[in-house]
């Protein structure tokens, strides 16, 4: 009897010794081929970990030479404010992975990083990146944080890579982007005399920016370039633009960036404040310009495309007392076709006129909405490519949600933007020439209520500079 107690006694510590080896190190599963890793346990050179649900890194972690760390689908590897992760072998998010930094990562020479699905950076966090980072076709890196590019690092953008309007970068090393990729820069940054950035797809250099560049700025055949802001190179800076001249470059806000800001107050008007609005008293009230509506889209048999029944009245008698004008179309196309029809309507309406102001595009109806942003970008395009084509200086007009929701505004930010945001401030982050503030505006010599607009650029100097708009 004392012999198979003790037996069971062993017995019972070897199993309770078993289960406190395996609950000390990460777990090793076939079906993964990988261990699992819990943002605690030491890692082991040479290793392949998965995160496979919420993970945090609260403490300082190194992830060693020839040691993986993929973060697979639905799953989330969050570095902490307290947290330090330090990569000198590959750090990964698979698609549908994300990795968040609230804390400090560093990508040492030799470590790499690799966004197949999701990164995001916080403005109290820090990156530093020695090594290389990929951010591949589905990819998107996303950050509002202090970063350190440093001199032999490569940073490859394949998908999208944003640095918002909080980011501080300071680039010394190369940032190579190629067909189809976008590389957004709305924050600070500072590229020293050794780094570089090589452009084959899309670069946007937001309206918040402070881009100062002491290196190369490459924009090659195939680069898109849309800039609100001016990029500073100094003397030791160098652009490099080998992208071929193109039949619209003077219709894009490529050439509003280096024209002097002036505020003007306008208002726009359709058959909604009536036939008989007093223009004379609408200029006495201080009124510098007015946008027109000029037509409206095809609604239904009994509604076909039409004039607008006041334009001809409000653009003769408008412009008779000193009132710069624009025009817009209100649009209800569905598809490519019947946006450029809707184009060539409008044009035929305004052909007679010399238009002050934008040419404006407005897209607003919900069931537009939910076409899908691709099939929106081409029809936006087309509407566009019909006024550009008839000497017009294109723009488009919709609320801050509607644009936010439906649009790819990386794709479209090479138009000017109309705004419509009622309301003391505005809170959209991209680009807009034109805001209109509200909604139930009081001018005199208009009977009802009409909407108020702030204008920041001299549209007729731009325009007669640029013989544009019948100017």
């Amino acid at each position: 009897m004392t012999k198979n107690i003790k037996k069971l006694r062993i017995a019972a510590a070897l199993f309770l010794f078993i289960g406190f080896m395996l609950s000390a190190f990460p777990v090793r599963t076939h079906a993964l081929s990988a261990y699992l890793w819990d943002g605690v346990s030491e890692l082991q050179a040479g290793n392949t970990y998965y995160v496979m649900d919420t993970v945090r890194v609260r403490t300082s972690v190194t992830i060693p030479e020839g040691t993986k760390i993929s973060v697979r689908d639905g799953a989330t590897l969050k570095i902490s404010s307290s947290g330090k992760l330090t990569v000198y072998g590959e750090l990964s998010a698979a698609i549908g992975g994300t990795i968040v930094n609230y804390g400090s990562l560093n990508i040492k020479k030799g470590g790499k990083l690799n966004i197949y699905g999701l990164f995001q950076s916080s403005v109290s966090a820090n990156i530093g990146i020695s090594g290389s980072a990929t951010i591949f076709n589905r990819g998107v890196f996303e950050s509002s944080s202090a970063s350190k590019i440093y001199k032999g690092s490569e940073i490859y953008v394949k998908g999208l890579m944003s640095f918002y309007k909080s980011s501080d970068v300071k680039l010394s090393g190369t940032i190579t982007t190629i067909e189809n990729s976008t590389l957004e820069l709305r924050g600070i940054m500072a590229v020293s005399v050794s780094g570089m950035i090589d452009v084959s797809g899309h670069l946007t250099v937001g309206t918040a920016s402070n881009v100062r560049c002491s290196g190369k700025l490459i924009l090659t055949e195939s680069a898109t370039y849309t800039r609100f802001k001016t990029i500073t190179l100094t003397k030791s800076g160098e652009f490099l633009d080998s992208r071929p001249k193109y039949e619209f470059e003077d219709m894009t806000v490529d050439i509003l960036i280096d024209e002097p800001d002036v505020l003007r107050k306008g208002i726009d008007v359709s058959w909604a404040q009536g036939d008989s609005i007093d223009w004379a008293q609408v200029k006495a009230a201080g009124v510098e310009f007015a946008i027109l509506r000029a037509a409206r889209g095809y609604i239904s048999e009994e509604k076909p495309m039409a004039e607008d029944v006041t334009f001809r009245r409000n653009i003769e008698e408008a412009q008779r007392n000193g009132i710069d004008v624009g025009v817009y179309f209100y649009s209800y196309a569905s598809t490519v076709a019947e946006a450029r029809e809707e184009a060539e309507f409008f044009v035929e309406t305004i052909k007679d006129y010399k238009i002050q102001y934008p040419v404006i595009l407005d897209m607003e109806e919900q069931y537009q909405g939910n076409i899908g942003k691709k099939k929106l970008t081409n029809m936006i395009d087309a509407f566009f490519e019909v006024l550009m084509e008839n000497g017009y200086f294109p723009m488009f007009y919709s609320y801050k949600s509607w644009i936010e929701a439906y649009l790819d505004m990386n794709t479209l930010d090479k138009y000017a933007v109309w705004l419509a945001q009622v309301g003391d401030e505005v809170t959209y982050d991209g680009g807009y020439y034109i805001w209109q503030y509200s909604f139930t505006g009081k001018v005199s010599g208009i009977p009802n209520d009409v909407d108020l607009n702030y204008s920041y650029k001299d549209w007729p100097e731009i325009f007669k500079k640029y013989h544009l708009n019948n100017m």
